[in-house]
């Protein structure tokens, strides 16, 4: 299913969680989340003209913010677009 973010609303693909520097893995809820990832679909009234252009770049969002929802086995985070501070060139 293919499907676009409405208003100002973001639906960002997050990075996968990286190892520890000793090559150990955190298990689940012990985990800091990335607070990075690749936007998918960026919402029409997103008020940042430089923004809207961002789909499929990185994208900086404060971490803790949005929710999660999955989508046929995709989990998406769901931003505002007041929520990111920062996107790749």
């Amino acid at each position: 299913m293919i499907f676009e973010a409405l208003n100002n609303f973001i639906y960002v693909i997050r990075d996968e969680t990286e190892k520890e520097k000793s090559g150990l893995l955190i298990p689940g809820k012990g985990q800091v989340k990335p607070a990075m990832g690749t936007a998918y679909s960026i919402g029409s009234l997103t008020r940042d003209a430089k923004l809207k252009k961002k789909v499929g770049k990185k994208l900086l969002f404060f971490s803790g913010t949005g929710f999660e929802q999955e989508i046929e086995g995709t989990t998406y985070l769901v931003l505002t677009d007041d929520q990111v501070h920062g996107g790749e060139k």
